[in-house]
């Protein structure tokens, strides 16, 4: 058996997760040509095949398997620890792997990351929108944008606050010409309520107290589908100001107990623990945390918060 290259170790697991020669080089920002190249001399230096290939699909051969679940985390800490080291980089480079719920990432990260890889030519993102958790480190993600109350506790990850966020109760106009616009927390009593699966990790109890005013005709886990409900007059749905700044100014929205402030939580950009970071997680995690900060301040504010 021959040497075996890194690089091409690091191809194959890349071909290996896409299924695709194609979208391996697009992620590895490297020609087509040079993906075959390396899985081909890394198949010729293991005397195996690794890969079964058709006109349409990719495969993994019995080795191919066997070499992924042998690799497992170690290529992509190894491959990270080699990127982290200063002199083999003049800037921020590679594929950024990252998780966010729909909503929030739409909403607020794409105008932040735009800008982001506007500032940072060499870094490619891929991300994924999604209402469920994910094991970062299993799933081979560099990191996530998460809601939660506190630090969490899981000693292999590492999470670093970038803004805060705010719920408040809003109506349509529509709804409220009907049914009467609440003043106090026990005007709700009666009225219809959207209600996110997940609303909040933080202030449970005073947001269940104050939801559980509502009789809540709408339970769903996505924030955009919970907007448009209460936005044809649904009910009156606690929802994140982030998801509703434009509704609220364009007046298809209104605040209801603008005097009341549900408790504020995190927002947080969590990440795999490990002694040595990429530098393109540094460069996103210290790009994020003043863009958030004032994106966030901003859109609560126009949003009717305090």
């Amino acid at each position: 058996m021959g040497t075996m290259d890194l690089n091409h170790l690091s191809v194959f697991a890349a071909v290996a997760e896409t299924a695709s020669f194609t979208e391996a080089a697009r992620r590895l920002g490297v020609p087509k040509s040079t993906v075959s190249r390396g899985v081909a001399s890394l198949e010729a230096s293991l005397g195996v095949r690794l890969l079964q290939r058709t006109t349409r699909s990719v495969a993994l051969t019995t080795a191919g398997h066997a070499l992924v679940d042998r690799l497992g985390s170690r290529l992509k800490a190894l491959t990270e620890a080699i990127e982290g080291l200063p002199e083999l980089e003049d800037e921020p480079s590679g594929t950024l792997r990252l998780t966010a719920t729909a909503d929030f990432g739409t909403e607020v990260l794409a105008e932040i990351l735009a800008a982001f890889c506007r500032r940072y030519p060499r870094i490619t993102v891929e991300m994924h929108l999604s209402t469920q958790p994910v094991d970062l480190v299993k799933e081979g993600y560099d990191a996530a944008f998460r809601f939660l109350a506190k630090q969490p506790r899981d000693s292999t990850l590492v999470a670093r606050k970038v803004g805060e966020l705010h719920l408040q109760f809003y109506a349509s106009p529509a709804y409220l010409a009907a049914r009467g616009t609440p003043r106090t927390l026990e005007d709700l009593a009666g009225h219809d309520g959207v209600s996110l699966i997940k609303t909040s990790p933080f202030g449970r109890d005073e947001v269940s107290r104050a939801r559980a005013r509502l009789r809540v005709r709408w339970l769903v886990d996505d924030g955009f589908f919970a907007r448009e409900v209460v936005r044809n007059g649904g009910g009156i749905g606690l929802l994140p100001t982030f998801l509703v700044q434009q509704d609220v100014l364009a007046g298809a929205l209104v605040r209801v107990l603008p005097r009341w402030t549900a408790p504020t939580g995190g927002v947080f950009l969590v990440f795999p623990s490990g002694q040595h970071l990429p530098r393109k997680t540094v460069a996103l995690r210290d790009h994020v945390v003043e863009a958030l900060r004032v994106q966030l301040k901003a859109r609560a504010g126009r949003a009717g918060e305090g």
